[in-house]
């Protein structure tokens, strides 16, 4: 385990110094090299992937690399891991996971007053009316899929973090 800690320290080094005084470092400043972005510890990681499972379900496919990026670099949490984790949801597996989330949002909306309120402010006979029905179906349904996979991807890794380290002790 050693071995593979010092591979990838060895590799977030190199990518830091391919960073310094690139446009991304112009633009993001010293952020970008604050020790808990880089860090494998419980509380990055475990955020890390947390953001990376929540940007990956919400339909903002184009974008999501941009999101995870900045938002990491914000929460100050472990970009790597989120940006891998956002890849969850790629040309492959989008359709399928948006499909599924449009059919649960769509269930949610038309089974509860809440969502019946939400499609009554909209006049949805128009064909735009009918696109932001549709919207509202895809983002309930993936914000459902985004908020659970987050919590649970953050409570594997710390139970995780907690087994390895308790077994190790046990050696």
């Amino acid at each position: 385990m050693q071995k593979w800690f010092n591979r990838w320290h060895g590799k977030q080094q190199d990518i830091k110094r391919t960073l310094r005084d690139s446009y991304i470092h112009r633009i993001l400043g010293e952020h970008i090299f604050h020790h808990h972005i880089w860090a494998l510890d419980r509380n990055s990681v475990a955020g890390g992937l947390s953001l990376g499972l929540f940007v990956a379900f919400t339909p903002t496919i184009p974008f999501q690399m941009l999101f995870c990026a900045v938002l990491a670099i914000f929460l100050r949490i472990n970009l790597p891991v989120s940006l891998a984790a956002c890849w969850i949801t790629n040309p492959i597996t989008a359709l399928p996971i948006y499909l599924a989330a449009r059919n649960l949002g769509r269930y949610f909306l038309l089974n509860s007053s809440l969502g019946e309120f939400a499609l009554s402010l909209f006049n949805l006979e128009s064909k735009s009316g009918k696109f932001v029905e549709q919207s509202l179906y895809l983002w309930t349904g993936s914000l459902v899929f985004s908020v659970l996979s987050a919590l649970v991807g953050n409570a594997v890794v710390r139970l995780a973090w907690y087994l390895y380290h308790r077994l190790k002790g046990k050696q």
